[in-house]
């Protein structure tokens, strides 16, 4: 009657690392879909109700066109610094214009950067599409007659801070500005109980900014439970000039670009050179 029993551990053992096995296959099957979820979401169209001082670019890429708006900076002289700004991952060009007006305000051209495959954009989301995208990006800003290429900045959300990061290791970058960035997607991995090779899109944001020699200025929400303030804890000890500023705030409700975000932002800008008429202050004239 228990002539089979010292097999039955082993049957089971076999079934659990096969339901691993199968658990594993999903995971890297699905995870594009989990880290690019925008591109499944229903938003077509990049550009489709232009603020003034807007304008829609389309810009030649392997996969077709990188799509994006650019907010034309306000009050400046003739070539005037620039920000490439990469969003999170769940959320689409058009939904930040608003929100970052008061970057062109301060006197920056602001290119957004729309994600291959979101809002009905040609290509698929990748990390080598995204790169390629922030690539081309910067290259197109940097042929502008109105940009000082020399001055220009990348800001990173969330998801984004992954191709700002890459960004600042193969182009000229001036500085780097991430908003609740992530550290490594090998964490992520760990978390759900997979090894880190798996990741199809790895991003280790850690070991690229230790390449990096301009300044970076983090913001990260003490209660965030997307990307947990640790993070950026260690992505300002892995940078050589990082300065992280803690906000009393989660993932997706932190007060980004009000009046004291902007504060900071304005004398790291000044600091890093981005902002050159302001970093030296002028003397009054009577």
């Amino acid at each position: 009657m228990f002539r089979n029993a010292p097999f039955l551990p082993g049957i089971l053992l076999g079934t659990l690392l096969a339901a691993y096995a199968v658990y594993l296959t999903m995971l890297f099957l699905q995870q594009r879909a989990a880290m690019f979820p925008g591109a499944h979401m229903a938003w077509d169209g990049v550009g489709r109700t232009l603020p003034p001082q807007a304008e829609a670019v389309a810009i030649p890429a392997s996969f077709g066109r990188v799509q994006g708006v650019l907010l034309r900076a306000q009050g400046t002289p003739a070539r005037a610094p620039a920000a490439l700004y990469f969003h999170g991952n769940a959320e689409f060009v058009d939904q930040n214009l608003d929100l970052l007006a008061p970057l062109a305000a301060l006197g920056l051209h602001v290119l957004l950067v729309e994600y291959p495959g979101y809002a009905g954009t040609d290509g698929r989301p990748s990390r080598a599409s995204l790169d390629e995208a922030a690539l081309r990006a910067h290259d197109w800003l940097t042929a502008r007659a109105d940009v000082d290429p020399a001055r220009i900045v990348a800001i990173g959300r969330s998801v984004g801070a992954g191709p700002a990061v890459a960004l600042g290791t193969r182009r000229p970058l001036r500085a780097l500005v991430l908003l609740a960035p992530f550290a490594s997607l090998d964490e992520f991995a760990h978390r759900m109980g997979a090894p880190a090779f798996l990741i199809r899109d790895r991003y280790d944001n850690r070991a690229a900014l230790r390449a990096f020699d301009g300044p970076v200025l983090l913001f990260h929400g003490r209660h965030d439970d997307i990307i947990p303030f640790h993070h950026s804890q260690r992505l300002a000890r892995s940078a050589r000039g990082a300065t992280l500023v803690p906000l009393a705030c989660g993932h997706n409700d932190c007060p980004l670009f009000d009046a004291a975000f902007m504060a900071r932002l304005r004398c790291f800008l000044a600091d890093a050179g981005v902002l050159a008429d302001v970093a030296s202050p002028r003397p009054l004239v009577p």
